[in-house]
């Protein structure tokens, strides 16, 4: 807020005003002016800046200096100092007065001007650099945009132990860590006499206090910052001002938006005129008001190039963990060990964390958000076990059933898209939902739901997964890179899972003569057992109708999300791939018998082809231990002979445990920590 005082003139005496750079005055004209006097003429020092309006386009100094102007018509004269004054009165504006017909003046009025500077400043403009905003007017606003402006605040997501809280006042804060703050710069300049008569409050709503922490450095030392403002605490009073000086602050958010926080936060400095006199109160004399939006939680899509590759290594699954290494080795990636955590509950590395990022024009922090089903956990392993300046946030859900589909595993975010004339440069999140209410039907809960909305930049499409046993959109498609050659290509490829494929393909097998080929011939008899599966040739899978029923119910479902994903990504038939892939449905397994229900849900009847970890061109696949022709694979030679020919090489993963593993047992696990976008999400207009 800049405040615009009235200054009223005398004839009797010169009048005097403190003038705050980025303040203006309005001149009272009239109320001194003589009877008799019908114009004037305004002159000022270089240090004043004069702007008339009165009905006619704003007027120079210069001119104001020599063109009698009418006191009749309305008229606003506005003075504003362009630069802080060394000493007090030390700029001043004359205002002259004349009678009909008349060169010379019969009247002066006179007014002396002390310019200051009370400024609070911030990265408006996304440099990364903090600059004294000219646009007093800009600081206040936040524009999304390529030419939008306003600064940019990080959450900070670094893992409890990482900064050290002292007391409650103070914090210790590493070199890397204060990279992540977003700084505010405080800026005083004026003459002494005329600071010391005033106090300055920096100030936010107690609801904002909540979201944000502002810190000062203490003197002694460089690692410890005095906490300002934060919650409970929503002003700060600094001590009486003496001289000129310049103060940075260091800002961070404590949460990401959501329904009930638009993600904007503002800070004030007010400049409060103390009163000589008990019996009258301060007065404010000047607001400068900077905002701030907190940087959304980005999530990132499979095409996106792996950095590091998180594996939860058990003894039961080394094959998976073994050909995952390899693969992460051939895409130059890291790969970090999980603790385990027996607390956990099923696929919980998948189920209940994702990888994504937050980003402001100085800095882009990773981190894992993690949607535990289980409350009472004092601790979370997967925090250790992250690489350093990788964050870590706990978003906590409300549904806990093993099978809950409120987690943040029950998402994907696509790759880039554009349909429409919009356009969503960070593509868009997909989250499995019922898609109609019903005794059984399993959701994301609306906090998780609306975070996920609340974040703005990857406009979520929801889909219908609830068929599935683990409800997740995973389960039956899967988005892989492809380079842009043309406007009309999308960059990427859709893998569909695809039961008619799956069966066109073992029809074409059974005219060639091998319908006696066997399904799971390499799988130990106890592992079939144990996952519910049974060694089934070509022709009795053909003859199973039951079988049959089950896989174009599964056809119907998917297809009603092909729709959707053509429909919302902007999608052609030929961007889609269809992948052979059978399911079959049964009743959910190894859940309390309090979590079980009657209906069937569908889950696929061998290693799941679309559960496939995306490394660039390198695709590690489930294998499928699908009837061998030939010696080889008839699924695997399928998958090879769609992908490779794009450009793909397929490393097919010989675990079967891993991939048929009932849910809520525990397995080896893959999530893979991705590169940013190049794209700035401030850039973009949601």
């Amino acid at each position: 807020m800049s405040l615009q005082s009235i200054v009223r003139l005398s004839l009797d005496s010169p009048a005097h005003a403190v003038c705050v750079l980025g303040m203006e005055s309005c001149l009272d004209l009239c109320g001194c002016a003589p009877q008799e006097c019908k114009s004037f003429t305004i002159r000022s020092s270089p240090g004043v800046s004069v702007d008339v309006h009165n009905g006619v386009p704003v007027r120079t100094n210069k001119e104001v200096a020599t063109t009698q102007l009418p006191l009749s018509d309305p008229t606003d004269v506005l003075v504003k100092m362009t630069s802080p004054s060394l000493a007090i009165d030390e700029d001043k504006v004359e205002v002259s007065y004349y009678q009909p017909d008349e060169e010379v003046p019969v009247a002066i009025a006179e007014l002396y001007l002390t310019g200051i500077v009370v400024s609070l400043d911030v990265d408006v403009y996304r440099s990364g650099q903090i600059e004294m905003a000219s646009d007093k007017w800009a600081k206040k606003n936040w524009i999304w945009g390529p030419n939008g402006w306003g600064a940019i605040l990080l959450v900070n997501c670094n893992p409890a132990d990482m900064g050290q809280v002292t007391d409650k006042t103070k914090k210790v804060f590493s070199a890397e860590e204060v990279k992540n703050l977003s700084q505010m710069v405080l800026t005083v300049q004026g003459p002494s006499r005329i600071l010391r008569k005033h106090r300055l409050v920096l100030h936010t709503s107690k609801d904002e206090a909540k979201k944000a922490r502002v810190y000062r450095p203490q003197e002694d030392s460089s690692s410890t910052f005095e906490l300002v403002l934060g919650p409970g605490q929503p002003t700060h009073t600094f001590s009486l001002l003496e001289n000129s000086f310049q103060e940075t602050f260091y800002v961070e958010a404590t949460e990401f938006p959501s329904a009930s926080f638009s993600g904007l936060i503002s800070f004030s400095l007010s400049l409060v005129e103390e009163s000589q006199d008990l019996s009258v109160p301060e007065t404010l004399v000047y607001k400068d008001t900077v905002v701030f939006r907190v940087a959304p939680c980005i999530f990132t899509p499979s095409t996106q190039m792996p950095l590091e590759v998180y594996l939860c290594r058990e003894l039961q699954v080394q094959g998976f963990v073994n050909t995952v290494t390899e693969l992460s080795e051939k895409s130059s990636c890291q790969v970090a060990s999980v603790y385990e955590d027996p607390n956990r509950l099923g696929r919980w590395l998948q189920d209940e964390m994702a990888f994504c990022y937050t980003q402001a024009p100085h800095k882009t922090v990773s981190l894992v958000l993690d949607t535990p089903r289980l409350v009472e956990l004092d601790e979370f392993p997967m925090k250790y076990s992250l690489s350093p300046r990788v964050g870590y946030m706990i978003q906590y859900t409300k549904d806990h059933r093993v099978a809950s589909m409120d987690c943040i595993g029950n998402l994907m975010v696509s790759p880039p898209v554009k349909l429409k004339g919009k356009e969503y440069p960070l593509g868009r999140i997909l989250i499995g939902s019922s898609f109609y209410p019903s005794k059984e039907g399993r959701d994301m809960s609306e906090d998780l739901r609306d975070f996920l909305y609340a974040q703005q930049v990857q406009a979520p499409v929801e889909l219908f997964s609830d068929w599935l046993m683990t409800g997740h959109a995973d389960e039956f498609m899967c988005f892989l890179p492809a380079p842009m050659k043309s406007e009309d290509e999308k960059g990427f490829w859709l893998l569909l899972a695809s039961p008619s494929s799956c069966y066109r393909l073992f029809q074409e097998k059974q005219k060639e003569g091998y319908g006696d080929m066997p399904l799971f011939e390499e799988v130990r008899e106890d592992q079939l057992l144990s996952n519910g599966r049974e060694s089934s040739t070509i022709n009795q899978l053909l003859a199973n109708e039951k079988l049959r029923k089950q896989n174009n119910y599964v056809e119907k479902c998917i297809n009603l999300n092909r729709q959707i994903l053509k429909r919302e990504l902007g999608l052609q038939d030929r961007d889609i791939i269809d992948i052979p892939q059978l399911f079959c449905l049964e009743q959910l397994t190894n859940v309390p018998s309090s979590q079980q229900t009657e209906k069937l849900y569908a889950r696929s009847y061998f290693p799941n082809l679309l559960r496939v970890i995306v490394m660039g061109k390198n695709l590690g696949i489930p294998k499928p231990f699908g009837p061998q022709i030939k010696g080889t694979c008839c699924l695997e030679e399928k998958i090879c002979q769609l992908l490779e020919p794009l450009g793909f090489q397929c490393t097919f993963i010989n675990d079967f445990d891993c991939y048929l593993t009932e849910i809520g047992d525990f397995c080896a696990c893959a999530n893979i920590h991705r590169v940013p976008f190049a794209y700035k999400w401030w850039r973009m207009v949601p």
